[in-house]
């Protein structure tokens, strides 16, 4: 597959278009943190704090600093740190990461091995990035350890052969929680839901017994309470909570009702004392769960038959939590209230998708590829500016957006888009 990167200006689309002028972009400054994961550095879809974002975009959009072509099928968002660019795409069933420098130029490209070559084909995982490696499991469940720098495989554990895992109807997709000591990942063997493996070897350190489901679609996240570091995590038809130091299994609640197709590709969103989870395909899927005082249970406090999120995230802010509902409100963008479930606004916005949070506005992602930028406060819930991002490819655009640096990055098919959002910048 022919790969390249295209470079533009911060706004010169019809001289871009009229002369196809390729320039150099010059290193652009990384204050306002990462966003090395999945969702972002605290997988909550909110960028680091510290950067002024522009507020409106122009009538006419945004045009991009710079296109990566050639990243082969995929779904997977883009890993950003101050080293470089990380994103995973299949070629030929084969699944790679990709590791662009910051200004769109390949560094290197390492295979992961199979990949999803079945309906909606692609790579499903977004690398993670901590300390100098990069972490991966592929659809088929080869767990994969790269030197960040290099591309140089460290270790791989292929978890159906280890744990015994179970495949899904449209493969694993999950993307790797990764801690100080130990790699988190939901491989669902008969035995094994989520096990934790050792981030220089790939030995396994815990295995977390009494799951007995399969995976969700959904990639776990980190919180605290009690004094406790717990993994929440859906899976296929539960909610569970493990003890990161441990393994051990907090608690296991059954979804009522079970989730459609088995697939609740939604990670939880946690506010210090309640967690909100959802899945999609109408019905009454959202649900409010408070965690007790020691970290050690959950109880169910109300659930609804408003936001039943299918696979573009959620953000909380303050008391309210964002998205964009399936079936119950068709497509429409909600700001529900978290505690009592009331519906404190709703647009129509840009259709069904993917959302993340950075400096006071929420970028919103449809399936059909129009970005908008949208304020969230309930009082003036509403769309400021949109436009579409062009297509790379077949598919629907489900990869989410990734905001770090002044630059939002927004993956369609094989091309990585990337647009200049710094509101210092000229």
């Amino acid at each position: 597959m022919e790969q390249r990167t295209k470079f533009y200006g911060r706004r010169n689309r019809g001289l871009v278009a009229a002369l196809a002028v390729f320039i150099l972009v010059l290193p652009h400054a990384f204050a306002g943190g990462d966003w090395p994961q999945f969702r972002g550095p605290n997988r909550d879809g909110k960028a680091a704090a510290g950067r002024n974002l522009l507020q409106t975009w122009p009538n006419d959009g945004l045009e991009a600093v710079w296109i990566y072509e050639g990243l082969g099928e995929g779904y997977s968002s883009a890993a950003v740190t101050e080293d470089g660019v990380y994103i995973t795409g299949m070629e030929d069933g084969e699944g790679f990461v990709y590791a662009l420098s910051l200004n769109g130029e390949l560094r290197w490209k390492s295979s992961y091995g199979r990949e999803w070559d079945r309906s909606y084909r692609g790579a499903r995982t977004t690398p993670t990035v901590h300390k100098g490696k990069l972490y991966v499991m592929s659809s088929y469940g080869n767990a994969v350890c790269f030197d960040a720098q290099t591309g140089e495989p460290a270790w791989a554990v292929d978890t159906m052969e280890r744990f015994g895992a179970r495949n899904i109807s449209w493969g694993i997709t999950e993307s790797p929680l990764v801690l100080d000591d130990k790699v988190i990942l939901s491989p669902c063997g008969p035995d094994a839901g989520v096990v934790a493996l050792h981030p220089d070897s790939g030995e396994t350190i815990w295995i977390s017994e009494g799951i007995e489901d399969l995976s969700g679609y959904c990639s776990p996240i980190l919180i605290r309470r009690g004094g406790k570091d717990i993994i929440a995590q859906l899976m296929g038809e539960t909610f569970v909570g493990i003890q990161a130091d441990t393994g051990t299994l907090l608690w296991r609640e059954q979804r009522r009702p079970t989730p459609s197709h088995r697939i609740q590709a939604v990670s939880p969103v946690f506010d210090g004392e309640r967690f909100y989870v959802t899945s999609g395909y109408g019905g009454e899927r959202g649900e409010v769960y408070r965690l007790s005082e020691d970290g050690t249970g959950v109880t169910s406090e109300r659930r609804d038959s408003d936001l039943d999120c299918q696979h573009g995230g959620l953000v909380l802010l303050d008391a309210f939590v964002y998205g964009a509902a399936d079936r119950n409100h068709r497509n429409q963008w909600l700001c529900m209230h978290l505690v009592s479930g009331e519906i404190a606004a709703q647009i129509r916005g840009v259709g069904k998708g993917s959302v993340v949070y950075a400096d006071g506005r929420l970028y919103t992602l449809a399936e059909n590829g129009t970005l908008g930028l949208v304020d969230p406060d309930p009082e003036n819930f509403r769309l400021i500016s949109s436009f579409k991002v062009p297509s790379g490819g077949r598919g629907p655009y489900w990869a989410h957006p990734s905001i770090a640096g002044g630059r939002l990055y927004i993956r369609h098919a094989a091309n990585l888009y990337v647009y200049d959002i710094d509101a210092g910048r000229e």
